[in-house]
């Protein structure tokens, strides 16, 4: 999960770029044993420190036990609380991020610290920069434009900080190990909803969900809440898949043709044009093999395609997120599969078979899909700590 630290930054890098000498030191030192005693100014302080980038404060508030799990150069790959982006992306969601922090409830040696989050949305923002096709600048320069402009959608979630009181004071709880594993669970999740496996999705939803229930630790109410947005598309999906077989005769194709590939290879390439009135993020084609004419006429061997494919998770612009609108048409081809002989002997025939109904759907302007009117502001360091200038950039 979350971010990720350059892997040429070096401990004695990530200390050198925290520190101002003697007096810096000191100074926080002093912060920290000030802010010791009180749960709700340690986790502003680790917000703080992670809204200017002071890695190295960080980690030192973490527990003992989660520091003994992971070096600083392992935690700078699972920082809590922060966004799940390449490096690229790292340091401008993170400054566009608004950390409220609430009044905490404790008990015994547990301190739970409310957070209100207000982020750029994720999903909905890289939907909404693809979908400006007639726009000439590069999608990356498109992005950096909407931030800076503020034209992007924002969501806004209830997130806690988890403290553990220790010797020295709170201390911020991660559980590294449960957020590796949440991981996983959640990378399974995502396959099988694109496999179309919608029961074995939601199932795995369900067992993150669970396993993010089970220990109270810092960031794992924000995930559920992500996870949890999935897993209502996902059963949405499953529900509407007899409507979605019907409305793929209104996915209609043209131009069809069999060719060559770039590959020299045999492919289908054509058209394909939505004659509804709803957004889909799937289309699924099957191309099926014929012998024969007339009455003799069978299938022999079938294939399935999917020209397109829309996640419903970001995908740090690392593919299109572009779902086919209502009259829009689309350009396709893929390459066949077919065993040679099949592919020598028999005629293939394409047809759409499934689409799936998009869940997000296709903003039209930043301010249709929530657009933030205002940058969100960020919660005042507190007054002694040293600010120390960002170390290298977040790698994907």
């Amino acid at each position: 999960m979350i971010v990720r630290a350059s892997g040429n930054t070096t401990l004695a890098d990530m200390k050198r770029s925290a520190s101002f000498g003697a007096v810096g030191i000191i100074l926080c030192a002093i912060l920290i044993s000030g802010c010791a005693g009180n749960p709700r100014t340690v986790a502003e302080t680790y917000l703080a420190n992670l809204k200017v980038f002071n890695y190295p404060a960080c980690y030192e508030a973490l527990s003992a036990k989660d520091r003994s799990d992971r070096t600083i150069e392992q935690f700078l790959v699972a920082i809590p609380m922060a966004p799940d982006v390449s490096r690229e992306w790292f340091k401008p969601i993170v400054l566009k991020t608004d950390y409220s922090v609430g009044e905490p409830s404790i008990e015994g040696n547990l301190a739970i610290v409310p957070v209100k989050v207000t982020a750029p949305d994720l999903a909905q923002w890289e939907r909404l920069l693809d979908a400006d096709q007639n726009d000439k600048d590069s999608l990356e320069k498109r992005a950096q434009d909407s931030l800076q402009q503020n034209h992007y959608p924002t969501i806004t979630y209830d997130d806690t900080v988890v403290l553990a009181k220790e010797s020295d004071g709170w201390k911020v709880v991660a559980d590294f190990p449960l957020k590796e594993s949440v991981a996983t669970l959640h990378k399974q999740a995502v396959e099988l909803y694109h496999k179309r496996d919608y029961d074995q999705a939601i199932a795995a939803y369900n067992s993150l969900l669970a396993e993010l229930a089970k220990t109270p630790a810092t960031g794992n109410k924000g995930l559920a809440s992500r996870y949890e947005s999935e897993l209502r598309m996902i059963e949405t999906t499953k529900s509407q898949v007899a409507e979605a077989q019907a409305y793929a005769a209104k996915v209609q194709l043209s131009n069809v043709d069999l060719k060559m590939t770039a590959a020299a290879v045999p492919g289908i390439f054509g058209k394909i044009t939505n004659r509804g009135d709803k957004p889909v993020d799937e289309v699924r084609m099957t191309v099926t093999y014929y012998e024969g004419r007339g009455a003799r006429r069978k299938a022999v061997y079938s294939e399935e395609h999917t020209p397109i494919d829309t996640p419903i998770e970001f995908s740090n612009f690392s593919r299109d997120v572009l779902p086919l609108a209502p009259n829009q048409s689309r350009d396709f081809g893929f390459r066949l599969n077919a065993p040679a002989e099949i592919q020598r002997d028999a005629k293939p025939d394409v047809a759409v078979t499934m689409v799936v109904f998009s869940q997000l759907g296709v903003p039209s302007t930043p301010s249709e899909a929530g657009a933030a009117p205002v940058s969100p502001k960020a919660p005042n360091p507190a007054p002694a700590a040293p600010q120390a200038p960002p170390p290298p950039m977040p790698k994907g």
